[in-house]
């Protein structure tokens, strides 16, 4: 079974994000922070990141950052951000994310973005 971890400190988004992914029979782990994301990234072997852009401690565009300076291998990364901005588009793809949808989110674009990140 394909495990996600969901990066979100908005509670309905996370919600919204748990209940579709469970929904299709993925496992769904959740960090609210950056920091607890990084800990959780380092410790388990997900095949995908949904990420969230603002978040406390440590802001996704930091935590990808981190993550590839410390050469921490980590999986894709979709990134799903109210930041619609065409340069934090390309500075997340710059630091290695797959895809990049924003909020508010169609439900059935994401799954279908998650199911071709995680074949």
């Amino acid at each position: 079974m394909k495990q996600i971890l969901i990066v979100e400190d908005n509670e309905a988004n996370m919600k919204l994000f748990c209940d579709v992914l469970e929904y299709k029979n993925y496992t769904v782990d959740k960090a609210y922070d950056g920091l607890e994301a990084y800990e959780k990234i380092k410790s388990n072997n997900y095949n995908l990141i949904v990420l969230d852009i603002q978040l406390p401690k440590l802001d996704g565009f930091s935590l990808l950052t981190k993550l590839r300076d410390e050469n921490i291998n980590y999986p894709k990364t979709l990134i799903v951000s109210a930041f619609a901005m065409d340069k934090d588009k390309q500075r997340a793809y710059a630091l290695g994310c797959e895809n990049y949808i924003t909020k508010p989110i169609d439900v059935i674009n994401f799954l279908s973005t998650v199911e071709k990140l995680v074949k």
